[in-house]
């Protein structure tokens, strides 16, 4: 109870702390103009204990035309109590019509994380934690789509540093041969993409839809040979005024020898929420969720979700009956009207387990 309470007491705080920030920042973003807005944040999480963070958003536009997407720069950074720390710089660019789109993600954090082996029903054990330094780039390009088959098509590069600095005294991580200190993961791969969203930021309308494929070889500088299949299907409905239903549905399919870090890990804070990530991890994850979203007063908003999903070895091995199962509310502000971007705060829950999470924009 005392930690709900401090995860209360956190939520609050920060919502008041982004309030008078949040007074200061525009209210629309014009063709020829960069909108920043910046704020100070605060978390707790039995993961992190209490965190400090600072985090921001540019959003601009690289052209007049009438119909393009805005794009975004996302920067933020954390402090944790128990020493943990990351930071990130995310930038998102639309252009030429919205028909080129380029993404890239650049993060460097040290965690101390979780390992509980491979599976869906994996025991709770006396010390699943371990250090670790990760430096990750990841780059996105999207062009027409070839032969018009799909909205988009393109390429994938992600390159993953995980350095195991400490196993402590983790039962799963003693087999040396097995596990070694981590090591380097290189892959490149191709998606297509369906996309009739009619914001990017606060969707009411539209479907959006992406389908991965990526490979990781010795070839490519990589320590593993293992290949990566992502299936994400997300579709919104309007309900009267004011409201909305999203839903989505996710599949990660594994194959070949990826490290255990590269596994389909169930839990986090875009998906199955109020599970840690990576509590269960395997070579397979479907997972589906359903959200309502509405603003209740001025820039005030909530969400209810809930979602439902598992890890498997093998897909002949999924059973509904196994299912794991989350729900939780959410609090937004609007701190941008025109664009409807949102900081988000969520409370999620799952079979005696719960988290706290933040940050910007919708979780899909």
């Amino acid at each position: 109870m005392n930690g709900f309470v401090r995860k209360i007491s956190a939520l609050f705080l920060m919502a008041f702390i982004t309030n008078v920030f949040a007074q200061n920042s525009a209210d629309s973003t014009s063709r020829g103009k960069m909108n920043v807005f910046g704020y100070p944040y605060l978390f707790y999480t039995p993961e992190t204990e209490l965190a400090f963070g600072v985090g921001g958003i540019a959003t601009f536009y690289l052209g007049k035309d009438v119909f393009l997407r805005p794009s975004k720069i996302v920067v933020a950074g954390y402090y944790t109590t128990n020493k943990q720390y990351s930071f990130s710089v995310d930038p998102q660019f639309y252009f030429l019509g919205n028909k080129y789109f380029f993404s890239m993600s650049i993060e460097y954090e040290y965690t101390i994380d979780k390992y509980y082996g491979i599976g869906g029903d994996t025991p709770e054990i006396v010390n699943p934690d371990y250090e670790a330094n990760i430096f990750l780039v990841s780059l996105e390009f999207q062009l027409p789509s070839f032969f018009g088959l799909a909205y988009k098509s393109g390429f994938i590069l992600d390159y993953k540093d995980f350095e195991i600095v400490d196993r402590k005294t983790n039962p799963y991580l003693t087999n040396v041969s097995l596990i070694a200190n981590g090591g380097k993961t290189f892959g490149l791969g191709a998606l297509a993409v369906w996309d009739s969203r009619n914001s990017i930021f606060f969707p009411t309308v539209g479907n959006y839809t992406k389908l991965k494929a990526e490979f990781f070889m010795d070839a490519l500088g990589s320590d593993y040979d293992f290949n990566i299949y992502e299936i994400d299907l997300r579709q919104y409905y309007p309900v009267f005024e004011r409201n909305t239903f999203g839903f989505q549905f996710f599949g990660k399919f594994t194959g070949g020898s990826p490290p255990f870090y590269e596994l389909a890990a169930l839990g986090g804070q875009y998906l199955m929420r109020g599970y840690y990530e990576g509590r269960f991890r395997d070579k397979n994850y479907l997972a589906a969720q359903i959200e309502y979203r509405r603003y209740v007063w001025r820039r005030i908003g909530i969400v209810i979700f809930g979602g439902a999903g598992n890890v498997v070895p093998l897909l002949s091995d999924f059973r509904f009956r196994n299912l794991k199962y989350s729900y939780g509310f959410g609090l937004r502000y609007q701190f941008n009207i025109k664009e409807k971007v949102n900081l988000r705060a969520d409370f999620g829950f799952g079979k005696e387990t719960s988290g706290v999470y933040f940050g910007i924009e919708e979780v899909f």
